[in-house]
C-alpha cells in the first residue's frame, strides 16, 4: 500500500495523515476534488510520527491524526485550531471467513495472546496510537515478555493487517478503521471494555497553509459536510 496518494493536478492541498484515517481521509480528498476541483497529495504517517514532524517545524497544509497531539501542537503555535471528525476503537482483526477468537474477557485476551502461533500488532517505537496502547496493555498484564517471540510488530494497522491477509499472523490487532481498509481482512470482534482504547481523531490546518481559504473549505466539507459521511462508511462513529 502506497505512502502517499496523488488526487488531481495542480498546487492543491499537501496532507499528513495518520493510518487509521487513511481510508477516509483519502474518500474526503476524492470527493471535495470532484466538487470543488482541488487536487490534494496524502502522505501518511503514525499520529506520533506527525506530533514528532509538526513539532520540528515540518508545515502541511492539513494535519489529521488523533485529536490530542494535534491539540498539543495547536497549543504550541505549530499548527491551527483542530476539528474532531471521528471516533475509533481497537479490534481483533482476522482474515474472512476464519474462526473469530474469544477475547470478551480480559482472562480470555490472555489465554488466546498466549495459545496463537503468531499474532501481528503495531510497533510501539513507531508511535501509532493503537501500537502503545497494546503495548501497555501487555506491560499491565504481565504478557510482554511471554509473547515477544510470537509478536509481528509493524508500523501502522494497514501493515499489521496485512501480515494476517497473506497468513503469516493468526490475527491483528489495531484500530477497526485499519482493519475494515484492508481486502481479505475484516473486523472479528472488540478490545474488552477494560482494556479497550477510545481514540477521537480529527483535522487541522497548518501553522501557514498554502492556501488558507482552501484548507478551511475542506475542514469544513470534511467536518460538517458531505465528506463527514465519509467517515462514518470508514468505521468512525461521531465525536
Amino acid at each position: 500500500m502506497s505512502d502517499e496518494i496523488v488526487i488531481g493536478s495542480g498546487v492543491g492541498l499537501a496532507m499528513l495523515s495518520a493510518s487509521a484515517v487513511r481510508e477516509a481521509l483519502t474518500d474526503c480528498a476524492n470527493l471535495f476534488h470532484r466538487a470543488a476541483s482541488a487536487g490534494s497529495t496524502l502522505r501518511f504517517d503514525t499520529s506520533g510520527g506527525i506530533l514528532k514532524r509538526a513539532g520540528a517545524g515540518e508545515n502541511q497544509d492539513i494535519f489529521a491524526s488523533a485529536l490530542e497531539p494535534l491539540e498539543d501542537l495547536h497549543k504550541r503555535g505549530l499548527i491551527g485550531k483542530p476539528v474532531a471528525i471521528g471516533v475509533s476503537r481497537i479490534a481483533l482483526g482476522v482474515r474472512k471467513g476464519d474462526k473469530v477468537p474469544d477475547i470478551s474477557t480480559v482472562e480470555k485476551f490472555k489465554r488466546v495472546l498466549l495459545d496463537a502461533p503468531a499474532f501481528a500488532r503495531g510497533d510501539p517505537a513507531g508511535g501509532g496510537t493503537a501500537g502503545i496502547h497494546l503495548n501497555d496493555v501487555l506491560v499491565r498484564l504481565g504478557l510482554l515478555d511471554a509473547v515477544k517471540e510470537k509478536s509481528i510488530l509493524r508500523v501502522g494497522g494497514y501493515k499489521v493487517m496485512a501480515e494476517v491477509a497473506s497468513g503469516k499472523a493468526a490475527f491483528g490487532l489495531t484500530q477497526g478503521t485499519e482493519i475494515a481498509a484492508v481486502a481479505g481482512v475484516e473486523i472479528g470482534t472488540w478490545l474488552p471494555p477494560e482494556i479497550q482504547l477510545v481514540t477521537t481523531y480529527g483535522v487541522a490546518p497548518g501553522k501557514a497553509p498554502r492556501d488558507p481559504a482552501l484548507a478551511a473549505r475542506f475542514i469544513e466539507f470534511i467536518s460538517t459536510g458531505e465528506g463527514a459521511g465519509a467517515f462514518a462508511r470508514a468505521g468512525f462513529t461521531a465525536p
